[in-house]
């Protein structure tokens, strides 16, 4: 709660002093993009800080799968927050040059322009494959937002739930001598290594609230007993994930 009221005042005080400052119109409407920046992350911060479940309706049919979708909004609030910042640093870096100060602008503004702007580029590009959780009759396939795997049924030896590089999350782990696994990282424009682990898929558990703890259940059917895949891609496979959390732990 600090944090967002901090974010609001603050948020109102920059975008008034690059509106009413006594600056040129170069310098204040890179403050005022500041200030904007930071009132538009408030929504964001109100629904991290609020600790509620993130009720929405993840689930779906697709070519006789079952799809359940990663939630966007944290995706959201990165490329929002990164897109304002490497706004600033664009706007900052031209101005100077046009100002004649070439050399200490692109000196002081490429970094900046870099540091934010490869960021954003990576995040446009996961918004725009999607992350998501695909079970059809044959593999239960995740796609996350910097990684893809998959693996066949008959191949899973468990599922549960488990604690990740990330947090928390639904761990379909492969016998050793399985040898249907399939794993990549996904394009990217950043250097780095993200995390991910051979022979194993994992979900992100918050990412598939309220459906994740009907989901950990279902895919352990699925795992355990090939006669149940048969729901797979059908309104019965719905149904079980979407039953609501504060149902109780029996059987979906």
């Amino acid at each position: 709660m600090a944090l967002l009221t901090l974010s609001v005042l603050l948020g109102i005080g920059v975008l008034a002093t690059g509106l009413l400052g006594p600056w040129g119109p170069r310098a204040g409407l890179c403050i005022a993009i500041v200030g904007i920046g930071l009132l538009g992350n408030v929504p964001f911060l109100a629904r991290q800080g609020s600790g509620s479940v993130r009720w929405a309706d993840r689930v779906s049919t697709r070519d006789s799968a079952t799809v359940i979708a990663y939630d966007r909004v944290p995706a959201y609030a990165a490329a929002w927050a990164l897109g304002w910042t490497t706004l600033v640093a664009v706007l900052g870096t031209s101005f100077g040059v046009a100002g004649g100060h070439t050399g200490v602008s692109l000196l002081l503004g490429l970094p900046f322009v870099l540091l934010f702007g490869l960021p954003l580029v990576d995040t446009l590009l996961a918004l725009l494959r999607g992350a998501e959780v695909v079970a059809d009759r044959e593999r239960l396939t995740v796609r996350s937002w910097h990684t893809e795997s998959s693996i066949a049924w008959d191949d899973v030896e468990r599922v549960t739930l488990d604690l990740g590089p990330r947090g928390m999350v639904i761990a379909a782990a492969g016998y050793t001598a399985g040898t249907s696994w399939r794993g990549r990282r996904l394009p990217h424009v950043l250097p780095g290594r993200v995390p991910i682990a051979p022979g194993r898929v994992d979900i992100d558990s918050r990412a598939v609230e309220p459906h994740s703890p009907w989901l950990l259940l279902v895919l352990q059917d699925w795992a355990a007993d090939p006669s149940t895949r048969a729901q797979i891609g059908t309104a019965e496979a719905e149904r079980r994930l979407r039953q609501m959390v504060g149902m109780g732990a029996g059987n979906p």
